[in-house]
């Protein structure tokens, strides 16, 4: 059946500038509360066992680091939302005013400890190269099994991104050598909130921040290895096909679709990159018997999938999805 249904060309689309707003306080909220109720929890269980015998050592030190890592693994899911948001904003998609937009992006993908305009650079440069081996710029990070992309890949992201910072500052473009400044700006101000506001606030790093950046590599990277590994490896040739498929559509549940922004929408974020994320659902669900999607169910089934697979599969790889 021919659909009537037309994908939003960019002119027609509106930024969702109050729901990012909200969004973005909301997590910040979340992440506060994740920090406090960390605290909160080892205090409580702290005070509790601090009564009884020396023999519910083992039952203490359990309990406690289970709450505790319970509290990161939640903190990083919501870290990661806060990210996103600058993911947006690398595509001018958070807020219309062209300063703010860099600035709360510049902001929020920094709880990452990713350079705002690095990272920018970095994505829109994937983008075009999706999955071309030697062009697409994730292929150092993700081209290995997936259990080494999901441990080591951050530290190779990181040092990509923190190179091209170093790049910036010592560029001949006072433009670039600018951006440059403002990354510098962007990770001091995170490094002041994760090591001085936080301990500010009488929250001890050993059971917030600290917790938090152990799993939040892992966390960014269940994400990454389910967005584009085992799929045919691109070529230059396809780069104006716009119905290539290059990217896993990951069908969440909506209180993570909310939380990451739709991100697992993924194919139709690469298929149409200047949608913003509330367009998402709506154009798969209008092309999905149309257009080529491989979808699966869930990031744990994508990850669990990706560990038997090469990160550049073969067509039969993707067949039945």
């Amino acid at each position: 059946m021919v659909t009537t249904y037309s994908v939003p060309k960019h002119t027609e689309q509106v930024i969702p500038e109050r729901m990012n707003l909200f969004k973005s306080l909301t997590l910040l909220a979340l992440i506060l509360g994740c920090f406090w109720l960390s605290q909160l929890g080892v205090n409580i269980i702290d005070s509790q066992f601090s009564t009884l015998s020396n023999g519910n050592n083992g039952w203490h030190f359990a309990l406690k680091w289970t709450w505790v890592v319970s509290l990161a693994i939640i903190n990083a899911i919501l870290v990661m939302g806060l990210g996103i948001l600058g993911h947006e904003a690398a595509h001018k998609g958070l807020f219309n005013n062209p300063f703010w937009n860099d600035f709360c992006g510049g902001i929020f993908i920094s709880f990452l400890l990713i350079p705002f305009y690095s990272f920018k650079e970095f994505h829109l440069t994937h983008h075009r190269y999706t999955h071309i081996p030697g062009k697409d710029p994730e292929e150092p990070v993700n081209n290995h099994s997936a259990f080494l992309a999901l441990t080591i890949g951050p530290l190779i992201g990181l040092g990509i991104h923190y190179k091209t910072l170093v790049e910036y500052l010592l560029s001949d473009s006072p433009k670039i050598r600018s951006q440059g400044w403002k990354d510098i700006g962007f990770i001091s101000w995170i490094v002041i909130f994760y090591f001085y506001l936080i301990p500010l606030a009488h929250l001890s790093l050993v059971y917030t921040v600290f917790p938090l950046l152990v799993f939040l590599p892992f966390v960014f990277m269940v994400r990454n290895v389910s967005e584009h590994h085992g799929i045919p490896a691109q070529n230059a040739k396809s780069i104006n096909s716009q119905l290539k498929v290059d990217s896993w559509m990951i069908l969440s549940n909506p209180i993570m679709d909310w939380l990451w922004s739709n991100s697992n929408y993924h194919q139709i974020h690469h298929r149409y990159p200047y949608l913003h994320y509330p367009y998402l659902p709506e154009v798969f669900t209008a092309t999905k018997d149309e257009q080529p999607y491989i979808v699966i169910n869930g990031y744990l089934s994508a990850v669990f999938r990706a560990l038997s697979q090469k990160y550049y599969g073969s067509d039969t790889d993707i067949q039945g999805f």
